[in-house]
């Protein structure tokens, strides 16, 4: 029930009716629910704006009437025994050619002096409707976005097969890129729509790792200058590490990227940079998060002829905006557009162990990974201990090393403990892991001694799950029991 009833009190003076009504009225008139309330002899008391919208009726003895006329008396009857009771009707409106879908909760109340007053609450089921109608509106559009690109890309080639030797090549490399540019607008359309499916469903899992931000964003924008997706770029980013999900970061990136390219109806030339910004939470602690700048570098007359990059996706592309929120979210993340049409990505750089994120999704996808390629497994556990009150600059100083150490297949996450982490390991033994931590935990010490760091935290380390292919082995439900415990 959204709307509830206060508790009804008859007035010290002047008629109780008129107070009670007047008192119910100020209370239920600015409340967005449809609310109506009747006597004991079914007689409406009143009805607030939202009711007499719904039912689109203005006079009294219509809105009684069709109360009447749609809830049967039992229902009553059981509002009084439970307190509560709820049907459901088609109601014929007023004028007489539409009818709506009504959800009717009647709550019974017996005020002290006073008689048994009904109140009831009305759901409309017609917003639903509504929201089938737009996703129908939707998929239907997108059905044809889709359909259009295949049925080029089936003339094209059907002319290729079904041509004789006499086509030359000018003719053959034509229908080809007619062929090719059709792909790309169809692989466009069902990312999309994996997109919209992925946020219906709310399937936006994150396996977060260590990342290393300038190489990661490097990397993303050389491809979109090599798919010709933007024009140019302009990185100022600091090479520092975080952990988050890589891939929802660029599906974040690309998902900005279309946007500015459907915006400006043009590859834009993206400028990003990055920022460091601590918060203060209100118990005290210090959350530092880091800020990605994305901007297009556009003319003044551009920007003041064209309506706003937030606009843009609140209206026209809304499915967009939504995309892009539902992506910076999973990604533990907050998302603003500026009114100078820039997009900011705040990620938190030291963000709480999740055992989903960091440690199960991680897991499983390494597992299925070695399978596939028919190696070694190993899950270990790296610790710091000791100098727990310098515990951001030596985690600084471990992470550069480990980027350093490990191979780029290699997968890092945080540790459940504090100053700890977990690195997924394929294609190694024991013996290599062991002596790769050894590696590890020497470069350290070299980089804390070469800081001026005489006191250090020692580095230690554990296989904690093993996999060897081809062997018995304890499942991998066992290690994830274990630490659900």
């Amino acid at each position: 029930m959204i709307a509830t009833c206060p508790e009804m009190k008859p007035s010290d003076g002047g008629p109780r009716e008129g107070s009670l009504c007047g008192m119910l009225e100020g209370f239920f008139d600015p409340v967005e629910q449809g609310v109506i309330l009747l006597d004991e002899k079914m007689e409406l008391v009143f009805a607030n704006k939202s009711a007499r919208s719904v039912l689109r009726a203005g006079e009294d003895s219509q809105i009684g009437g069709m109360i009447r006329s749609n809830c049967p008396e039992s229902i009553f009857a059981k509002s009084e025994m439970n307190g509560s009771a709820i049907t459901y009707a088609d109601v014929a409106l007023p004028d007489g050619k539409t009818r709506r879908m009504l959800g009717l909760e009647v709550c019974s109340y017996r005020p002290a002096g006073e008689g048994l007053l009904y109140l009831i609450l009305l759901h409309d089921f017609s917003h639903y409707r509504k929201l089938d109608e737009l996703k129908s509106r939707f998929a239907t559009s997108l059905s044809h976005r889709m359909r259009t690109p295949l049925t080029s890309i089936r003339n094209a080639v059907r002319l290729l097969v079904e041509s004789k030797e006499s086509m030359g090549t000018p003719e053959k490399e034509r229908l080809i890129e007619i062929g090719w540019r059709n792909v790309e607008k169809l692989i466009s359309s069902l990312d999309e729509l994996q997109k919209i499916f992925m946020i219906e469903s709310e399937e936006l899992n994150v396996c977060r790792t260590m990342v290393r931000v300038r190489p990661e964003i490097k990397a993303i924008f050389d491809q979109f200058i090599e798919e010709k997706k933007i024009s140019g770029h302009k990185l100022a980013v600091p090479d520092i590490t975080i952990f988050t999900g890589s891939g929802r970061l660029k599906d974040f990136m690309v998902s900005a990227i279309e946007a500015y390219d459907v915006w400006l109806s043009s590859p834009p030339f993206i400028e990003c940079s990055t920022s460091l910004r601590e918060e203060c939470d209100y118990l005290g602690e210090i959350n530092r998060k880091l800020v990605i700048y994305l901007r297009p570098r556009t003319t003044n007359l551009l920007k003041t002829s064209r309506e706003s990059l937030r606009d843009f996706l609140s209206c026209n592309e809304a499915h967009r905006g939504l995309v892009l929120g539902r992506l910076a979210a999973a990604l533990d993340g907050e998302i603003q557009i500026s009114p100078g049409n820039t997009i900011s990505l705040s990620i938190p750089l030291e963000p709480r162990f999740s055992r989903e994120k960091d440690l199960v999704h991680p897991l499983l996808m390494m597992v299925e990974r070695a399978g596939i390629t028919g190696a070694e497994f190993n899950l270990v556990t790296l610790s710091m201990n000791g100098q727990r009150e310098n515990a951001s600059r030596f985690g600084n100083a471990i992470e550069k090393v480990l980027c350093q150490q490990l191979a780029p297949d290699a997968v890092v996450s945080r540790g459940e403990n504090p100053m700890s982490y977990s690195l997924f390991i394929n294609g190694r033994s024991p013996e290599e892991v062991d002596s790769l931590a050894q590696s590890i935990r020497d470069s350290f010490v070299k980089s804390c001694r070469l800081s001026g760091e005489e006191v250090h935290p020692s580095i230690h380390w554990e296989i904690r799950y093993r996999r060897v292919p081809g062997t018995d082995q304890s499942p991998i439900e066992s290690i994830l029991a274990a630490d659900a415990v």
